[in-house]
């Protein structure tokens, strides 16, 4: 009777830890998986292509000559950088620093002048004065009379001569002080300097060009486009421009009108949002270019991590209160790190981003939360 109590109580205890040993497998099976999750987004944007463009210069800034003068000082070389304001040129200003001495005393000689026939003018007044009481007293004649008005007219005609004389020196001297500006021929821009059309010595006259400047700053980004992309692109859609790890964004200026036959593209102007750093703001870079093409429209996207491989079709996990439930989706366009969704997700719907290479359908999970 003893050996069959111990047997008893031996199978119960067996039995009890088979129990507790699957229980604990159970539990060990409903362990939460940490993952990480990204909203199903609603985006105003438009379909996008890829291209390459180069940086460019809109136009060349030519520097000319405004008077004819000799050159006596090329301050730069083709190739240096110059800032606005910078002396380029440096013109022989002695003609017109004597042109200016000589309208000066020319000037004051003329204010002189008047200020003695203002003073004779005065005189002639009260001659008049005089012999307009004496030819009302009949002392002299009318003929005495009109003399004397004829020698005041006179007088008055002197002083307004002078006056007009006075009048052309100031426009003479201003011209020439004008002038005298411009012996000093700057840069009216920021800019690198490609080309130099004289030399010291040489005379310069009105209007030569001297030199062409790029600018530093106006540039664009030029690329070629199919011409059934580039008819679909809006003027001032935003692009996306890329160097690198560098990103600018930039704007549609302008499109071509005129195919190329052999290409079968058109080119497409892009005016920059940003100010390049010095080492890519140079004439000929090349960026990687996301172009909008088409009308803007709203597009459900999901970032492509939530994405997993499978034989014939995409799926993704979504976290659904606490469990990560797989869901087959249909995709459309791409969008930088993010994918159209057109089928199978909803909006507001929470995807699984990291941790999801492991899950398995219906897995117990947990959002991981991220710092700050």
């Amino acid at each position: 009777m003893k050996i069959l109590v111990a047997i008893l109580v031996s199978l119960t205890i067996l039995i009890s830890s088979s129990s507790y040993s699957q229980s604990s497998f159970k539990n060990k099976g409903k362990r939460e998986s940490l993952v990480i999750v990204s909203q199903v987004k609603l985006f105003e944007i438009a379909e996008k292509t890829e291209a390459i463009g180069r940086l460019v210069s809109i136009n060349p800034t030519t520097i000319s000559s405004k008077i004819n003068q000799e050159i006596l000082k090329i301050h730069f070389n083709i190739g240096d950088n110059v800032k606005k304001n910078d002396i380029l040129f440096t013109l022989d200003s002695k003609d017109i620093l004597r042109n200016i001495e000589q309208i000066s005393a020319e000037m004051k000689y003329e204010k002189q002048t008047i200020n003695i026939l203002e003073k004779k003018l005065s005189l002639r007044l009260s001659k008049v004065k005089r012999a307009k009481n004496l030819k009302n007293q009949n002392i002299i004649t009318q003929d005495n009379l009109d003399n004397a008005n004829i020698l005041l007219l006179e007088n008055q005609q002197q002083i307004a001569q002078r006056k007009y004389n006075i009048k052309k020196l100031k426009i003479l001297l201003n011209q020439n002080k004008e002038n005298l500006s411009f012996s000093k021929i700057l840069s009216p821009i920021n800019g690198n300097i490609v080309n130099i059309a004289a030399q010291v010595g040489t005379l310069t006259t009105k209007g030569k060009i001297l030199a062409s400047i790029l600018s530093t700053k106006f540039k664009e980004i030029e690329t070629d486009l199919r011409s059934d992309l580039a008819s679909k692109v809006k003027i001032g859609s935003k692009v996306e421009i890329y160097n690198k790890q560098n990103k600018f964004t930039g704007r549609v200026r302008g499109i071509v009108n005129i195919e190329n036959i052999r290409t079968g593209t058109r080119k497409i102007r892009i005016s920059l949002d940003d100010v390049l750093p010095a080492n890519l703001n140079v004439s000929g870079t090349r960026f990687s270019l996301h172009i909008p093409v088409g009308d803007i429209i709203p597009r459900l996207l999901i970032p492509k991590d939530a994405l997993i491989p499978a034989a014939n079709k995409k799926l993704v996990y979504i976290f659904d209160k606490g469990f990560a439930r797989q869901k087959i989706i249909k995709s459309g366009v791409s969008v930088g790190n993010k994918i159209e969704i057109l089928k199978g997700l909803k909006e507001g719907q929470l995807v699984v981003i990291k941790g999801n290479e492991i899950l398995r359908p219906n897995q117990v999970i947990k959002i991981k939360k991220m710092k700050k």
